[in-house]
């Protein structure tokens, strides 16, 4: 069973999922087969605060790597969902409609936003492994603390 890299900082502990691969925006995904689930890094769940509302793109639309397919409100602030891989997206996950805060509480698990089922030759290779994402996720938080 894959399990969880971690880091902590202050009062803070960040989790990263083992066997995942990361954007350097802060978005997963877990690739099976063809298709990919699709979510929001521990990190961008607690630096953004509590979901309140988020607005997805439907299922048959066609996504780049990098491409927003829709928006997160916070309390604090709203930000793009930024699509780790190509492809077309075929589910979005029907209970974040009614609970938006699975993206706080599981962002890992039931808190994933979308399946993509990936173009012609996306594999998320060029997306970091977990041990990378890590790396690139201490500094961010760190960056956040010396704002302080």
């Amino acid at each position: 069973m894959e399990g969880f890299l971690e880091f902590s900082h202050d009062k803070f502990l960040f989790r990263v999922k083992e066997g995942y691969r990361y954007s350097g925006d802060d978005f997963w995904a877990d690739v099976q087969g063809d298709v990919a689930v699709v979510g929001i890094a521990d990190f961008l769940q607690k630096a953004r605060g509590d979901v309140a509302f988020l607005e997805m793109a439907e299922p048959g639309v066609t996504v780049t790597a990098g491409q927003e397919a829709g928006t997160v409100e916070t309390i604090k602030a709203t930000f793009g969902i930024l699509c780790p891989v190509a492809g077309t997206i075929v589910e979005v996950n029907p209970e974040l409609e009614a609970s938006p805060f699975l993206l706080n509480e599981d962002p890992y698990g039931a808190g994933w936003i979308y399946k993509v089922r990936l173009a012609e030759g996306e594999r998320g290779e060029a997306l970091l492994a977990a041990d990378s994402y890590l790396e690139v996720m201490k500094g961010k938080v760190l960056e956040e603390a010396n704002k302080r």
